[in-house]
């Protein structure tokens, strides 16, 4: 037998099962081997934190500064925030849970899915989730508001981890309040703010969240309050009605630069058909504003596309997690001043899905992030292309628009460098000004995130959920936000993802750890 070859074949053994490893921390901060560990949790005997949403002010702390904040489901507060404002390093400085929100006669308490924005315009931040009342059992969607001056006072908001929290988020409101506790349930609420200072509706907010109506048909409901917080509009629906596809859900709303509202979500045939799963409608919905609280008006949904691969709720190959078709969308104002460019993104199957026996959920061998865009508001939409090509499984895209540049950022996660094709790194695809097609694409981490590896508190937990949200280890989606001043390289995206390069520890025997983690990329 040939010696030279058995040392050979061992040598790449052992070199595949080194970089199978779980990565452990590199050097602290945003362009870290694995981005930067953003909490302040001690190590010992720590939880989990699935990182959903980042927002931040260019120069918000101080002159080569930004105020970054990012939004996380924690299992210490349920939902926290995560501030910094004294480094660029992508350092927190101070973190909390999001505060308890009193309403009609009420406490709505966090009950998770958190997603945030920042408001350039006003210096502010508004941070959104699912709301559970105390005494009610009432479901509701709860946004709290504060400003760069508040997040960066140290009397209101000191440096650590925060024992009380309402200083810092001093407004609060509820909405889309759902009687009937257990039996009426809300899911998915995401947030924008309309950043003009002049025009109908500017600065006003606008939330979306799918409602049981009731299980299980589900809708998409639309919420416009006024910047400050003191007023909101009465919950409209604006999906629809398909009685094919009962089951809206994914909202995912933006403001145009002239102030239209616009909402993408998915409608589809509820239960999971024999074999796979049913044909998903992806939709869109064009809304013009009223000015808060008057509701805006609302088109009827536009098809975008059948997708006739989708994922809900699906496995992703060999890492175990859930996917879903999660439509998310962002709008580029292009150079002649008036047209409006609208990028969709979402997660398909590149081959059918396929039912996997005894795991009761489908199962889908490859799975990419792929993109349509359309610069009539929605008449037209140019032919689905993926953002990456590359092998290994792509997930949970999210698009982000730098203003200043019009370039467009696609943050996702991406397994294409592992061996095993298991452990995913975070990517960051871009779109040039004036372009729609994705002209380079860089891994923000060079360290691999080990999925199948949870918390010690969470072992006897399985790594995914059936509802597909997967909170209780790697989350269901990532953020991303870009902004810069219109010059090259003082631009910034920043990505907040969920990561396991930490350890913690537990009795004395060291873990991996699900943290929420940030990076930075500077273009």
């Amino acid at each position: 037998m040939d010696t030279r070859k058995i040392l050979l074949g061992s040598s790449l053994l052992l070199v595949l099962l080194i970089s199978y490893l779980p990565a452990t921390a590199g050097t602290v901060g945003c362009n870290a081997v694995n981005g930067s560990l953003f909490n302040l949790e001690p190590r010992p005997n720590a939880v989990v934190q699935a990182g959903h949403s980042v927002g931040f002010l260019l120069n918000g702390a101080a002159s080569g500064i930004d105020l970054v904040v990012e939004a996380a489901n924690d299992d210490r507060f349920v939902d926290g925030f995560y501030v910094q404002r004294s480094t660029a390093d992508c350092a927190p400085d101070f973190e909390g849970a999001i505060p308890v929100i009193g309403a009609d006669g009420d406490s709505f308490i966090p009950n998770g899915q958190p997603s945030l924005v920042a408001d350039p315009a006003q210096s502010a931040f508004f941070y959104v989730d699912v709301r559970f009342g105390v005494n009610t059992e009432d479901s509701a969607v709860g946004i709290n508001r504060t400003t760069a001056a508040t997040l960066l006072n140290s009397a209101d908001c000191p440096s650590g981890t925060e024992s009380n929290t309402n200083p810092c988020w001093p407004a609060g409101t509820v909405n889309d309040i759902a009687a009937g506790g257990s039996n009426i349930g809300l899911f998915h609420p995401t947030i924008a703010v309309d950043q003009r200072t002049t025009g109908v509706g500017a600065g006003d907010v606008y939330t979306v969240v799918t409602q049981d109506t009731p299980i299980p048909n589900s809708s998409v409901f639309l919420t416009a309050c006024t910047n400050a917080l003191n007023s909101c509009s009465t919950s409209i629906e604006i999906s629809g009605i398909d009685e094919s596809n009962p089951f809206m859900d994914f909202g995912w709303v933006q403001v145009r630069p002239d102030g239209g509202i616009t909402v993408t979500f998915r409608a589809t045939n509820f239960p999971v058909g024999i074999g796979g799963v049913n044909p998903e409608k992806i939709e869109l919905v064009n809304c013009t504003p009223n000015g808060a609280p008057t509701a805006p008006t609302c088109s009827a949904p536009i098809l975008i596309t059948t997708e006739e691969q989708p994922i809900f709720a699906t496995l992703i190959g060999d890492v175990p997690l859930l996917g879903d078709t999660i439509p998310k969308h962002a709008n580029r104002l292009e150079s002649d001043g008036k047209t409006v460019t609208t990028f969709v993104v979402w997660d398909r199957c590149v081959a059918p899905v396929v039912q996997q026996q005894g795991l009761g959920v489908p199962f889908c061998p490859k799975l990419e992030v792929v993109m349509t865009t359309s610069n009539d508001g929605g008449a037209t939409w140019s032919p689905i292309t993926p953002v990456s090509t590359s092998k290994g499984q792509q997930f949970f895209g999210q698009p982000a628009v730098d203003a200043s540049t019009g370039v467009v950022s696609i943050a996702y996660y991406s397994t294409e460098n592992d061996p095993f094709i298991q452990r995913p790194q975070v990517f960051l695809a871009q779109i040039p000004a004036g372009s729609t097609t994705v002209s380079s694409t860089q891994a923000l981490t060079s360290g691999f995130a080990d999925v199948q590896v949870t918390s010690v508190p969470d072992w006897n937990q399985p790594n995914f959920t059936v509802n597909g949200d997967n909170q209780a280890t790697f989350g269901d989606r990532l953020g991303v936000a870009a902004a810069g001043t219109g010059t090259t390289s003082q631009s910034h995206a920043y990505v907040g993802f969920t990561w396991n390069s930490v350890f913690g520890t537990y009795n004395g025997i060291s873990s991996p750890d699900m943290n929420n983690h940030l990076g930075l990329f500077e273009y």
